[in-house]
């Protein structure tokens, strides 16, 4: 392995490896990408992987617009399949959510997205089967969908070593190395290993659940919370042969179909399914209670799965930070150290302009830096929390 190089990523899931090959592609030298299992192992190869083409945070469209065009293109881009499924992609918003929910779709419309607000009559053309209770406004975006997470990081890494990248799984970092202001490299080791030094200039922690002890190594407090993600499984019946994907804002689900004739489904609400864990520690295991909480609302739009069958489904690993949006940039009183984490469950569908973003910002471009400012990891400290109401009140995986 080398013990040098002009820049080290750290953590191999998708926005690691989106970083890498976005590095690479700008002609950065030496890029070494550090994994501490095996690429796709955790925050990304649990990910549910929707594309929805739509968030309700107006300082992530351009985030959002950017990765889906990427991934509508990824095949051609990259090289490899990320066996994109398009679905169509629904979101269900009561009285009080109609305005935000107008107000999204307009900036994602700006941003060149296909997406549309729909009346009730058109919800019910589009699926004649959901039940609309409750509902007051609708959008529907056709290109969405959602892809395979671990094929995608495995296209994407695969590009990235086409382009001169060096990825080595199996590798633990264990310390950031700082002297003075200047990021210097860091310590690593292997499970059978003694602790190496691999010097760099540049450290970029893209490590899940795993940065903020990272961080932690070099005196920087980020708050980054690791939380488990339950996901619900079913095996659809032949009532309800599929469906668009779903985000519902008035129940607080999503359900998206999977291949072989299965829905996953999960809870978009802070307060449900996002229970603070050790990543280390996670046992994966889906409990009653919550199998019973999303399938009661996801019944409410589609009373057709009442026939369903229940598979294994799984828990999957999020970070949250503070305010829920990530947490993207670099520190003034540090050199050569910048950071890509704190997602908060949006990571997959945003990884691509994300790691395209970051990479022109590291060497220089200022519209890629103003693109990021608002995510800089210094707002906590300075006040300027991304806050997902005017009261500052209300945070969630869609605010």
């Amino acid at each position: 392995m080398p013990v040098t190089a002009d820049a080290i990523i750290v953590g191999g899931g998708i926005i690691g490896v989106s970083i890498a090959y976005h590095l690479a592609q700008q002609q950065l030298g030496r890029i070494l990408l550090l994994e501490r299992d095996v690429l796709a192992g955790a925050t990304t190869g649990r990910s549910v992987a929707s594309i929805d083409h739509l968030t309700l945070q107006p300082h992530a469209v351009d985030l959002f617009a950017r990765s889906a065009a990427f991934f509508a293109e990824f095949d051609e881009l990259v090289g490899a399949s990320c066996e994109f499924v398009q679905t169509g992609s629904l979101v269900l918003a009561g009285a009080e959510q109609a305005e935000r929910l107008a107000t999204a779709v307009a900036a994602m419309q700006t941003a060149g997205l296909n997406v549309k607000i729909l009346s009730l009559d058109e919800l019910t053309k589009i699926e004649p089967r959901m039940q609309i209770d409750g509902i007051a406004a609708a959008s529907f975006a056709p290109g969405a969908g959602y892809a395979d997470p671990v094929l995608a990081t495995q296209a994407l890494a695969a590009a990235a070593r086409r382009l001169g990248v060096v990825i080595k799984q199996g590798q633990l970092v264990t310390k950031i190395v700082l002297q003075g202001r200047q990021i210097v490299g860091v310590e690593t080791t292997t499970s059978t290993g003694p602790v190496q030094t691999i010097s760099a200039p540049l450290v970029i922690i893209a490590a899940g659940a795993w940065s903020g002890e990272l961080l932690e190594s070099v005196g920087i407090q980020l708050q980054l919370q690791p939380v488990e993600h339950p996901v619900v499984c079913l095996q659809r019946s032949f009532t309800l042969h599929t469906h668009p994907s779903l985000l519902d804002l008035t129940t607080g689900i999503y359900a998206r179909p999977e291949t072989g004739g299965l829905t996953l489904s999960g809870s978009i609400n802070p307060k449900i399914g996002h229970e603070p864990i050790n990543p280390d520690g996670a046992d994966g295991y889906v409990h009653d209670d919550y199998i019973l909480w999303t399938m009661r609302r996801l019944l409410q739009r589609y009373p057709q799965l009442k026939t369903s069958q229940l598979r294994t489904g799984w828990t999957g690993i999020m970070t949250i930070s503070p305010d829920w949006q990530p947490v993207i940039g670099t520190w003034p009183h540090l050199l050569g150290l910048y950071c890509a984490v704190g997602f908060s469950g949006q990571g997959f569908q945003i990884s691509p302009a994300v790691g395209d973003f970051l990479a022109r910002m590291i060497i220089g471009d200022s519209a890629a830096a103003h693109q990021l400012a608002l995510f800089t990891p210094t707002r906590f400290s300075t006040g300027k929390i991304l806050r997902t109401e005017q009261d500052g009140k209300r945070y969630g995986l869609l605010g």
